[in-house]
């Protein structure tokens, strides 16, 4: 029996330890979570906003196979252009969200440092 007591014994020995977190860990934790979700957030917008450009960019691609001579090269270039604009916009968005975790992962490293 004793067998059987020693790890739940184990367990809430360790669910009380972690139970006394400083609440400064406690409150950097959560501040780098609500980041995190901030980033993807921002992250899932970029690529929503960049598969909507990708979309028209198709659509051009189409028409300007359609077109075929010039009219053809220029929905084609405006085609690119819009595949170019959505590559940007997902480098920024990836690049706003690494920023965002990034300071508050420096933010939390300077509370728990104090």
């Amino acid at each position: 029996m004793i067998r059987t007591h020693l790890p739940v014994a184990a367990f809430a020995m360790l669910a009380a330890a972690c139970s006394q977190q400083d609440p400064r860990d406690a409150n950097a934790a959560a501040a780098v979570e609500a980041a995190e979700r901030q980033a993807d957030g921002i992250e899932d917008a970029a690529e929503a906003k960049a598969d909507a450009l990708e979309n028209q960019a198709d659509a051009l691609e189409m028409q300007a196979k359609n077109a075929g001579g010039y009219t053809g090269e220029r929905l084609q270039t405006r085609a690119d252009a819009l595949d170019r604009e959505a590559e940007i916009i997902e480098e920024q968005g990836d690049a706003r969200a690494d920023a965002i975790e990034d300071a508050a992962r420096a933010n939390a490293a300077a509370v728990r440092a104090r």
